[in-house]
């Protein structure tokens, strides 16, 4: 087995040696300036984008699931009271089930 990895090896890189492809070019160095484009633009707008899905997917979970924040972030209804004017969704009120206690006779 180390003989065919060895053998494949030495081919590619007999192959790139002597069969030069295009991807090799030199490509020449930008004057400097300004970078093209101006920045920013599609790639700042998707961070923010996925920022804010981040925080309303986390805030649909700990108020949907049991859960809780456990990144604790805070907010009506885990670090303060929900006011009869909130119209927000209220965090389920998770009780552990009971289980059955097993003691020894005797």
């Amino acid at each position: 087995m180390k003989k065919q990895i060895s053998a494949i090896l030495i081919a590619a890189t007999l192959a790139t040696a002597v069969f030069p492809s295009p991807s090799f070019a030199v490509i020449p160095v930008p004057p400097p300036g300004p970078p093209p484009g101006g920045g920013g633009g599609a790639g700042g707008a998707g961070g923010i984008i996925g920022v804010a899905a981040f925080f309303v997917i986390y805030d649909l979970i700990r108020r949907t699931t049991c859960s809780g924040d456990f990144l604790y972030m805070g907010g009506p209804g885990f670090t303060t009271k929900i006011k009869a004017s909130d119209t927000i969704l209220t965090p389920p009120q998770c009780i552990p089930p009971k289980r059955a206690v097993v003691r020894a006779r005797g």
